[in-house]
């Protein structure tokens, strides 16, 4: 493997995000292959003034989509996601109670921040979990054993706020090196930044990191 000090995998994605969530193989291919060297970001498709109710409109938008994401990716959709929480239209898609809790934990531990994002999207998409719900989130912390005051700070109010600074940043970041959705992959060595084109590497996990270490070696 590739160990540059100065080598920075910047991962922008969205918890709530189809296409992060079919892109989660290529992710976690990277930690293994470079486990020092991730980071996560959160774009914040849903917070803010994006946050909104589930409705015919998005889940007519979304069937669409997560059909060619499973057909791309091979990612999985469960039935209570197809049939139940995707047709409930008392859920407000929010990505800020995940996006913070992950963000926190990468503070303390990158493998554990990306634990919370892999179970919280499983919980979503496969077993139609709302995890927008405090409730919910903290049934998966108990299953991840995250530690109880660790996950009380990562639920915390301070925690949302830093992780709003923490996602207009990343928009920021965005911006600046011509990132574009989620999920986006810049990689970063000393002040240079690479993009990364993800969509290329849907389902091959294993090409990703071989094309990665190619560019590295160059």
């Amino acid at each position: 493997m590739t160990h540059s000090s100065s080598l920075t995998l910047h991962w922008i994605i969205d918890p709530l995000c189809g296409w992060s969530y079919g892109a989660l193989p290529l992710l976690q291919a990277t930690a293994t292959a470079w486990p020092q060297q991730n980071v996560l970001h959160s774009g914040g498709l849903f917070v803010g003034y994006s946050r909104r109710r589930i409705d015919a409109n998005w889940h007519k938008h979304v069937q669409e989509h997560d059909a060619r994401i499973a057909q791309l990716t091979g990612a999985e959709f469960g039935a209570n996601y197809r049939e139940q929480l995707c047709r409930d239209q008392s859920v407000v898609l929010d990505s800020l109670p995940v996006s913070s809790a992950m963000l926190s934990l990468q503070q303390q531990d990158f493998t554990q921040a990306l634990a919370l994002l892999t179970a919280a999207q499983h919980a979503w998409y496969v077993d139609g979990k709302d995890v927008t719900q405090a409730k919910v989130l903290d049934e998966l912390a108990t299953k991840l054993a995250i530690e109880p005051a660790l996950w009380q700070q990562a639920t915390s109010d301070t925690a949302m706020q830093q992780a709003m600074t923490a996602i207009e940043q990343t928009r920021q970041l965005m911006a600046q090196h011509g990132a574009q959705g989620f999920p986006s992959l810049l990689i970063q060595r000393g002040e240079q930044y690479s993009n990364v084109p993800v969509n290329r590497f849907y389902g091959a996990p294993d090409a990703l990191v071989a094309q990665l270490q190619q560019w590295l070696n160059a």
